[in-house]
């Protein structure tokens, strides 16, 4: 299936918007070191960065959704959240009366065993479910009570996701899953394109980029995973288990990668995980377990305080 034909069985269900977003400062992200093995340097200069030097000027002419700045109110304001799924004639609750504030450019990282209920609470994270009980707002907004296409419209929009297992399409090259966010919200195709490719260029993949996702190692899949997740410059970036399928040393570059935009591009970043090296990254860490918020923790770099 050619990307054509993916994005023209999809585009329906996805109820695209024109977009256009800006990264002016992604080019900071270029002093990351790279790995040989992996694909070429990530580097580029600030003059070549298409959202920079748009003939439309993205701060001026975006119809991007827009988040408050004030961080006074939560980003996502779970209150009293229930998802119960039912097992035949018992009712299995995944998550129990879950309450929690996420503000505008925290680095939050979600920490339990299987089981927990981390998966189900991404899943509401990011709109892809919706409670049993209780509301979940995204910007001020109770999911419950959107359409659909209006859901669509926030995932493709707001979120960015990274999977564990990477999530490409198999049958499209590197550049053409990168491209994919922007074709679901009918970007200009040229614009799309540059952009495409100084994403792969910031992530170090210039020379892969014609390439299938079985020709890639899983470091570069995971690459191409947060180069598409950045697509749309979604101000929400949502990532499960990152480093689930990696080495240490590639798992290590891909969350040096994600702290590097947290602290220049001030994306809120999400991360939902096991991995007890992840929580050196955050600025709160939320304790699962048995579908129960069992703590919070607030952080600063290399110094960990209870909060609750």
């Amino acid at each position: 299936m050619t990307l054509t034909e993916f994005i023209d069985t999809f585009k329906t269900k996805f109820n695209p918007s024109k977009i256009m977003n800006s990264l002016e400062r992604a080019a900071d992200l270029n002093n990351l070191p790279g790995n040989g093995s992996e694909g070429n340097e990530s580097g580029g200069k600030p003059e070549d960065n298409p959202y920079i030097n748009s003939d439309n000027n993205p701060a001026k002419n975006s119809g991007a959704l827009r988040v408050s700045q004030s961080g006074e109110e939560p980003f996502i304001k779970l209150t009293d959240v229930w998802k119960i799924y039912q097992m035949g004639e018992v009712d299995f609750a995944a998550l129990k009366g879950i309450s929690l504030e996420i503000y505008e450019g925290e680095f939050l990282v979600v920490l339990g065993p299987s089981g927990s209920g981390k998966s189900t609470l991404m899943n509401l994270l990011g709109c892809l479910d919706l409670p049993s009980k209780g509301t979940v707002f995204l910007n001020s907004k109770d999911i419950s009570k959107l359409e659909e296409s209006e859901l669509a419209r926030i995932r493709g929009q707001m979120i960015g996701f990274i999977f564990q297992s990477f999530n490409l399409i198999p049958t499209l090259s590197t550049q053409e899953n990168v491209l994919l966010p922007m074709e679901f919200q009918e970007e200009n195709v040229q614009k799309a394109r540059e952009k495409a490719d100084y994403l792969l260029k910031i992530v170090g993949l210039t020379d892969k980029k014609q390439n299938l996702p079985s020709q890639l190692s899983g470091g570069q899949r995971q690459r191409v995973a947060i180069a598409r997740s950045l697509a749309v410059n979604p101000p929400i970036i949502l990532a499960d288990e990152p480093t689930g399928n990696l080495d240490s040393k590639t798992g290590g570059y891909i969350l040096d990668f994600l702290d590097k935009l947290h602290e220049t591009e001030g994306k809120t970043i999400i991360i939902v995980t096991h991995d007890l090296e992840i929580v050196k990254y955050a600025t709160r860490i939320v304790y699962l377990k048995d579908g129960e918020i069992e703590k919070i923790e607030k952080r600063k770099k290399n110094e960990l305080e209870e909060n609750k």
